[in-house]
C-alpha cells in the first residue's frame, strides 16, 4: 500500500520530535503493509503550526531517515512531499521551489482551512491547476461546508481535483459523524486516496491503513478499495491521472451537521 499523507520525518513539524521516533514509525508502516509513504510536513505559511520547515531542512531529515531504514533493513520507500497550507501565493511558492509537490510530480497535497466557503475553495483550487499542478485535497471531510452538504465536491472532482480521506476518520476514531460522512464520500465517489495522516503515537496517530482498506473492502469491494491505497496513489506519484468514478449526489440529508 502507499500512504500518500504522513508526517513521518522528525524534528520539522508536529510529527516525531527524534529520528528514532520516525523509525518507530516505519516499522508499523511496513508491519501493517505500507511499503512507499509520502513525507508530508506541514509547510511552512501564515498559519503553520512550525516554523522549522524548509526544503533543505526536509530533504535533510529524509536523507537521515532513508539512512536509518537501508541500516535496519527496512523495506519501506520515502517520496519527498509537502502538505500545503493553502494561501493566495501559493501556485509563485510552488514554482519558486519553497514547497515541494509529490517526488518529480506535479502532484500537489492541499488543506484548506475548515472554514472557507466553497467558492473559495473552488477558486482556490482552479488557480493551482491553473499554473499547471493536480491538486489532491487533504482530508475534505473536515472541511465545514463539506460536512453541510458533500455535493460541494462535485463541481470540483469534475474539474480534476482528486480527494484524500483519513483512514481513522472512516473507522471511526474521530466521531460517528465524521464516520459516516467518510463513508458517504467512499460510497458516491467522492474520495479517491486513503491515507493516514500520521504524526506518531505521541498523538496516536499512527501510519497505518489496512483496518481502513478492510472497511473500504466492505463498502465497496476490494477491486476499488486496492484503488484508493495502491494504484491512484501510484499513478499520481508518476502524473498519470487515474481512472476515477463518477461522483454521485448525496441526496439524504440524514447525516448533516
Amino acid at each position: 500500500m502507499i500512504d500518500l499523507h504522513c508526517h513521518i520525518l522528525h524534528d520539522i513539524d508536529d510529527g516525531p520530535e527524534t529520528l528514532e521516533a520516525s523509525l518507530g514509525m516505519a516499522r508499523m508502516a511496513v508491519e501493517d503493509g505500507i511499503t512507499i509513504v509520502a513525507a508530508t510536513p506541514h509547510g511552512r505559511s501564515s498559519s503553520s503550526v512550525s516554523r522549522r520547515y524548509s526544503v533543505d531542512r526536509l530533504h535533510t531529515r529524509l536523507n537521515e531517515l532513508r539512512s536509518a531504514l537501508a541500516q535496519e533493513r527496512l523495506p519501506l520507500k520515502l517520496i519527498a512531499g509537502t502538505e500545503i497550507f493553502f494561501e493566495g501565493d501559493l501556485p509563485d511558492r510552488l514554482k519558486a521551489g519553497e514547497l515541494l509537490t509529490y517526488g518529480t510530480s506535479q502532484t500537489v497535497l492541499i488543506e484548506f482551512p475548515g472554514n472557507i466557503l466553497p467558492a473559495a475553495l473552488e477558486q482556490g483550487i482552479f488557480a493551482v491547476q491553473l499554473a499547471g499542478y493536480r491538486v489532491l485535497v487533504a482530508h475534505p471531510e473536515r472541511i465545514k461546508a463539506v460536512q453541510k452538504d458533500p455535493n460541494v465536491l462535485i463541481p470540483l472532482i469534475e474539474r480534476g481535483a482528486l480527494m484524500q480521506l483519513t483512514a481513522d476518520a472512516l473507522l471511526g476514531s474521530q466521531g460517528d459523524k465524521m464516520q459516516q460522512l467518510c463513508e458517504t464520500l467512499l460510497t458516491h465517489g467522492m474520495a479517491h486516496v486513503l491515507a493516514s495522516d500520521a504524526h506518531g503515537p505521541h498523538v496516536q496517530r499512527l501510519p497505518q491503513l489496512s483496518a481502513a482498506h478492510q472497511r473500504a473492502t466492505e463498502l465497496l469491494g476490494k477491486k476499488v478499495a486496492d484503488t484508493l491505497v495502491r494504484q491512484t496513489p501510484a499513478a499520481l506519484l508518476v502524473d498519470r491521472m487515474p481512472d476515477l468514478p463518477e461522483p454521485q449526489r448525496v441526496e439524504s440529508r440524514r447525516w448533516f451537521w
